[in-house]
């Protein structure tokens, strides 16, 4: 059996288009290890909004809690709901302090 063909239509911009129809879930598949890696480092400072480092891992870990929510599926429940929209929240907040 040959390898199966890919035609130019199963791409945009050179991207699988399924990564396309699913943007939302695909960058979350992405983000969501990072900001693990992220609040693993033992950082050098954090956002003057919070108070310790501890503080700046707890709303790092939301906008985690966020991400793996939104990996595979589009959450239904209530509080699934309130928890990706209060992570991601975050997550566009503190966008520029996402480095160390």
């Amino acid at each position: 059996m040959g390898k199966r063909k890919v035609r130019n239509d199963d791409y945009i911009n050179s991207f699988p288009i399924s990564e396309v129809w699913g943007t939302y879930h695909y960058l979350a598949r992405e983000i969501a290890p990072r900001l693990k890696a992220f609040k693993a480092l033992d950082k050098h400072g954090w956002p003057e909004d919070f108070e310790s480092q501890e503080d700046w891992n707890k709303a790092i870990q939301k906008m985690i809690d966020a991400f793996d929510l939104v990996k595979y599926y589009s959450p239904s429940y209530e509080e699934d709901i309130r928890i990706v929209e209060q992570g991601v929240e975050l997550f566009c907040k503190y966008y520029r302090d996402l480095s160390d």
